[in-house]
């Protein structure tokens, strides 16, 4: 990268976090309006991923009217956008203010899979604010890491990585191998990892929401290799403003016997994925609105 492209690129990240900030001193009300209203309008210059939306929730949904799915499309771009505004929050936001924002159901669930000396292999999906997820479960007391992946811009992404590591968050770049990983949860870390899109990373086609969709296999392979339990919890935004966290039971999962032959192997694993799906289907269903309807989750 050239020198005056370097210092370009720079100059927008700056400007960008600069905006950033300056964005965050709205008051919680309004920005949540107002950012609800500027998510319609780039949908109106972004008519291809509006059409990606309506694309899936026909596959999902196929009894819907087009009318149906145009209004659901309008709102779920709205949910987005409210959502969005709270992450743009987060480094404003204490910890006793995540406390008030976030209620939690199901924190007994977490409570029974937890086992002395392991982690947590904790499921989600792009759901509502999901970067809210690692901060409300520090506030309650357990160490947390989150896998991601690297972002294009460096700045971006360092600052986004300094955002949680400030707050006491760890994380584990899903490309630099799993050592980082594989200590976090020796150490009893819970384990953030988002399964719902289609990415370039060891892969099996199961049901996702119905239809099947490729469906990262690294969970089911962690749970197998260190015996860590399997816990889904997703998040989205209340009618009143405020979010629920709800954690749900863990998933019940088969490992392979010794000397399991291949295709045994391979059958145990999409089974297991398979469960995962259906586990996260089940509370995404039920805040459908809030999801990232516009990502080509069904790809071949």
């Amino acid at each position: 990268m050239s020198g005056w492209t370097s210092r370009r690129r720079r100059a927008r990240f700056h400007l960008l976090r600069l905006l950033l900030w300056l964005v965050s001193w709205l008051p919680r009300r309004l920005g949540l309006a107002l950012f609800a209203g500027l998510a319609q309008v780039a949908l109106a210059l972004r008519p291809a991923a509006g059409q990606q939306s309506r694309d899936n929730l026909r596959r999902v949904f196929p009894d819907w009217t087009d009318r149906e799915v145009d209004r659901f499309v309008r709102r779920n771009v709205a949910a987005l956008g409210r959502n969005l505004f709270d992450f743009i929050r987060l480094p404003r936001y204490s910890s006793v203010d995540i406390e008030r924002l976030v209620a939690v159901e199901g924190l007994e669930n977490l409570e029974r899979a937890r086992r002395p000396g392991a982690g947590v292999i904790c499921l989600s999906a792009h759901l509502g604010c999901w970067e809210l997820i690692p901060y409300r479960v520090r506030t309650l007391g357990f160490p947390v890491a989150v896998v991601y992946r690297r972002l294009r811009d460096p700045d971006l992404d360092r600052y986004v990585a300094e955002r949680r590591r400030r707050f006491g968050i760890e994380t584990h770049d899903r490309d630099a191998g799993v050592r980082g990983i594989l200590r976090s949860l020796r150490e009893g870390t819970l384990l953030g990892i988002l399964t719902d899109q289609r990415t370039r990373v060891d892969s099996v086609r199961v049901p996702f929401l119905g239809p099947e969709a490729w469906t990262p296999t690294a969970p089911v392979r962690l749970a197998w290799r260190t015996g860590t339990p399997i816990v889904p919890m997703m998040i989205w935004m209340r009618p009143d403003g405020g979010h629920t966290l709800r954690i749900a039971p863990e998933v019940s999962i088969d490992v392979p016997g010794a000397g399991a032959s291949a295709a045994a192997v391979d059958r145990q694993l999409r089974e297991a994925v398979t469960r995962c799906n259906a586990a996260i289907g089940e509370i995404l269903l039920a805040a459908k609105e809030q999801w990232v309807w516009f990502h080509d989750r069904w790809r071949e």
